[in-house]
């Protein structure tokens, strides 16, 4: 298995959406390998905590689409890192709980998997705060092995 592993340069100068569009070329760039990992909130900047409820979308939302028909112009496996989610909420949406929320595509496009961060990081104050805990462990079969997902602070907690 061929793995890409992409660092996202994230300057304050460049909008979520032109950020977006490029990260998108960089995967359909990638094509030939078989899986693609982005890293954790590259959307906005993993401390950009500040930016996560302006910038917060639906599982379906913009970085979605973007990220679908980039694994599939790439025919790769794409973990496309984590994006601040705004959950569907009966209320007001500004009160809809925010989680850092992983996705995953198929080489064909297709939304197989998303992850909602469990283990949020710091105490007091940044997301540990601001976002909500996920409470399910996810895995992702692919042709060649499965891989379970987890994001950054996860790690600390294997079992």
């Amino acid at each position: 298995m061929r793995a890409s592993l992409l660092q996202i340069d994230v300057n304050d100068d460049e909008s979520v959406a032109a950020r977006r569009r490029r990260v998108a070329d960089l995967v359909r760039d990638q094509a030939g390998v078989d899986l693609v990992v982005l890293p954790e909130l590259w959307t906005t900047g993993a401390f950009a905590y500040e930016e996560f409820a302006a910038e917060a979308e639906p599982l379906d939302g913009p970085t979605h689409e973007a990220m679908a028909k980039a694994a599939s112009d790439a025919g790769v496996w794409l973990h496309a890192g984590s994006i601040p989610e705004r959950a569907p909420s009966d209320g007001s949406p500004s009160q809809a709980p925010l989680y850092n929320t992983s996705l995953v595509y198929s080489p064909s496009g297709e939304r197989v998997a998303s992850y909602r961060k469990i283990h949020r990081f710091g105490f007091d104050k940044g997301e540990a705060v601001l976002m909500a805990a996920g409470d399910e462990l996810v895995t992702v079969a692919l042709a060649q092995t499965t891989i379970g997902v987890a994001t950054c602070y996860d790690l600390r907690f294997p079992e």
